[in-house]
């Protein structure tokens, strides 16, 4: 089957890119220009660039022109498969690959968190406690607790990885609620005291042990309909 023209165009642009070596922020052709350069019509130029648009590839600035775009997972996001919202199966999947990068990167951040870092830490379990409501900790406060558990690795990448994990998490679960969320702010406690231990093995533990309550409430939606139960992560 011969490839779409808009997909000629789209694999034309991004080449070009790379061929031009143009980075975040770098100037592109106009759509006509790039029509003659790539000797393609200027529709199928056109629908290129609005599929690469879509993915966050290039940016449209009215009356200013084509530019590179700054990289981000947005666009991921607001492209996430349905199956995700109605298939617990994904879930797991996400869970447990950000287990994995959690507890993979937890000894490399302990050995860098300050005791600063850690006091922060304490003062967003501790706002996990007060303003959980029927038990569910805000939604943001647990998310800015394990951003702070890695920023310190100075790896904007491993803080992306998380916030995506996180966040197609969060969006997929947003109509069920928790059976166990009252252990949440206890489950981040055990981890900044682990931390502070300075005994890896009890931080990797830490994180394991947060993550399976995580996997029961999970395990548990196949069997319960939607809006039943919110999960936290």
């Amino acid at each position: 089957m011969r490839e779409p023209l808009s997909q000629q165009a789209q694999r034309a642009i991004r080449q070009y890119i790379v061929d031009h070596r143009l980075g975040p922020g770098d100037t592109l052709p106009s759509e006509g220009e790039l029509s003659a350069l790539l000797d393609m019509g200027k529709t199928s130029v056109r629908e290129g660039v609005r599929a690469l648009q879509s993915l966050g590839l290039v940016e449209v600035r009215h009356g200013t022109g084509l530019f590179v775009s700054e990289f981000s997972f947005d666009p991921i996001l607001d492209q996430l498969p349905y199956r995700l919202l109605t298939d617990d199966a994904p879930l797991r999947d996400v869970l447990q690959v950000r287990r994995a990068l959690e507890e993979g990167l937890i000894e490399q951040a302990a050995a860098r968190l300050s005791a600063q870092d850690l006091d922060e830490l304490d003062v967003l379990v501790q706002r996990m406690r007060s303003e959980a409501v029927d038990g569910v900790v805000p939604a943001m406060i647990d998310r800015a607790f394990h951003q702070g558990v890695f920023r310190c690795l100075g790896n904007p990448l491993v803080l992306q990885m998380i916030d995506i994990f996180w966040t197609i998490f969060d969006r997929a679960t947003a109509d069920v609620r928790s059976l166990h969320v009252h252990h949440t702010a206890e489950d981040h406690a055990a981890i900044v005291d682990a931390i502070r231990s300075g005994d890896t093995a009890a931080m990797r533990a830490a994180v394991v042990d947060h993550f399976a309550d995580i996997q029961h409430n999970v395990g548990s939606l196949s069997a319960r309909p939607r809006g039943a139960t919110t999960i936290d992560s």
